[in-house]
């Protein structure tokens, strides 16, 4: 009956924290292969306290301390220091992004039956944080604001990297002979 009771609560909390931890997760991870292995260690974590969590006041909170707790001890004292470093972009490059026009679906035209696991490949090739972006964008559903504001960058600077990105991956299908 306990373990009923636990997992029902688990579970309640599991709902509610998910996409808030996964939002963390991405954002500081230095592999996105990882996401997955770091969110289960999380919650697994949070599954042995279980009993203790009616005295947490702010649930969010201490999950988002497990999490901490939990990449530091997969990444091991490396992870602390490594940084991720934006280069300057063309000012005149983001200007021509950000007056694409909306009902352009640039996406559409460009990963038009594409096989995904060759794109995966090549976008691990990639800087970290354009692995975020698309992660994010693409399999969160992020809008561009949402992703400006969890990586803390620009809003133009996110464009740059999808639109820039994609049409590396176009020309990349090309080469490839797809």
């Amino acid at each position: 009956m306990i373990d009923q009771i636990n997992l029902k609560k688990f579970k309640n909390i599991y709902d509610k924290t998910y996409n808030k931890v996964l939002k963390f997760v991405v954002c500081k991870c230095s592999n996105m292969e990882d996401v997955n292995d770091i969110i289960q260690e999380i919650y697994i974590s949070l599954y042995k306290k279980i009993d203790r969590l009616d005295e947490i006041k702010n649930i969010e909170s201490y999950i988002i301390g497990i999490a901490k707790k939990e990449i530091s001890n997969y990444y091991g004292w490396f992870h602390k220091f490594k940084t991720i470093s934006l280069n300057a972009k063309d000012d005149k490059e983001l200007e021509f992004i950000d007056n694409i026009p909306s009902e352009i679906d640039i996406e559409k035209m460009i990963i038009n039956n594409v096989d995904l696991e060759i794109i995966w490949e090549e976008l691990k090739k990639k800087k970290m944080i354009i692995q975020k972006i698309f992660y994010l964008y693409y399999n969160m559903d992020f809008t561009i604001k949402e992703i400006a504001n969890v990586l803390d960058v620009s809003e133009s600077y996110i464009k740059n990297c999808l639109y820039r990105t994609l049409r590396e991956l176009r020309e990349f299908r090309r080469r490839d002979g797809n």
